[in-house]
């Protein structure tokens, strides 16, 4: 084992990058916009796992059948377990459109 760094920044460089991460902090990272669509995804994200903890049957079949196997195995982690893993593989685009179906009237199912 070595015991300095086999490669690593220059001092100049290493100045950059921390201005750099700097400026990304604070006019990329924590925009208004940004932080408009975090706490957005953030509702959207919440709202479908609480949903679909609820009632299992709002999932497709395969991860409704997956939620009740977990269940009695694991008692409500597995089923909590199974409702993140759904929702974990969705695409940001199909989490709203799930949203959209269930919580917005006359969405199609």
């Amino acid at each position: 084992m070595h015991s300095k760094r086999l490669a690593m920044l220059s001092d100049a460089c290493y100045e950059e990058h921390l201005e750099l991460k700097t400026f990304l902090s604070e006019h990329v990272y924590r925009h208004y916009k940004v932080l408009r669509m975090t706490s957005k995804a953030r509702r959207v994200v919440q709202e479908l796992f609480d949903a679909f903890s609820k009632d299992v049957s709002l999932m497709p079949t395969e991860h409704r059948d997956l939620a009740l196997q977990a269940e009695p195995a694991h008692g409500a982690a597995g089923r909590a377990r199974a409702v993140s893993d759904y929702i974990a593989g969705m695409t940001d685009r199909y989490a709203i459109l799930e949203h959209r179906r269930l919580f917005e009237p006359g969405e199609r199912t």
